[in-house]
């Protein structure tokens, strides 16, 4: 199975825990103030953020990568 045709594995599992944080929200699982709830949405969007500048930061020093050509992961 090609993720990445799907967004890739850092995308899906960020949208996968940002999922599981909102259903959880939603039945009153987490702190009603909402702060659970905004720092694990945070933390995930900014570990995919620095998943992708450090890949892509190390794409470009390899100079076999073919990510930047083909726009998919490798």
């Amino acid at each position: 199975m090609n993720l990445s045709q799907w967004g890739g594995t850092k995308f899906l599992a960020t949208v996968g825990a940002g999922l599981a944080t909102t259903i959880l929200q939603w039945f009153g699982k987490l702190d009603t103030s909402g702060n659970a709830y905004m720092l694990t949405i945070i933390a995930t969007v900014g570990a995919f953020i620095t998943g992708n500048v450090v890949q892509a930061k190390n794409d470009a020093a390899d100079p076999r990568s073919q990510r930047r050509e083909t726009g998919g992961e490798k």
